[in-house]
């Protein structure tokens, strides 16, 4: 005789709920890191670091005026998106490097 013993609880509704909750938290989740992610491309591109890399005094600097990340990298980004006549020198430069990227692979 085959068989089970024992007490069975239905999680059914608990799983349900712990999934809605996922599913309200991840899109803003989302949201935030990818914020985060264009900040530290800016800095990687700025700095000429690379992703492992830290930028000198970041984590200090954050923990001295105990302000989040996402609001750091938030700011950060909307204050490089003001047009300035740098930016438009910086487009200009940037828009031949992309256009003439394909020469330079071929040369390597």
């Amino acid at each position: 005789m085959i068989g089970t013993a024992g007490y069975y609880i239905d999680v059914t509704a608990a799983l349900e709920e712990r999934q809605q909750t996922l599913d309200d938290a991840l899109p803003e989740l989302y949201a935030a890191r990818a914020v985060i992610e264009q900040a530290k491309g800016a800095l990687m591109l700025v700095y000429g670091i690379n992703a492992q890399t830290g930028v000198p005094g970041a984590e200090l600097a954050l923990a001295e005026t105990n302000i989040k990340l996402r609001d750091l990298a938030t700011r950060l980004i909307a204050d490089l998106s003001a047009p300035t006549d740098s930016m438009a020198e910086l487009r200009t430069r940037f828009d031949h490097l992309l256009l003439t990227a394909h020469e330079r692979i071929e040369a390597d």
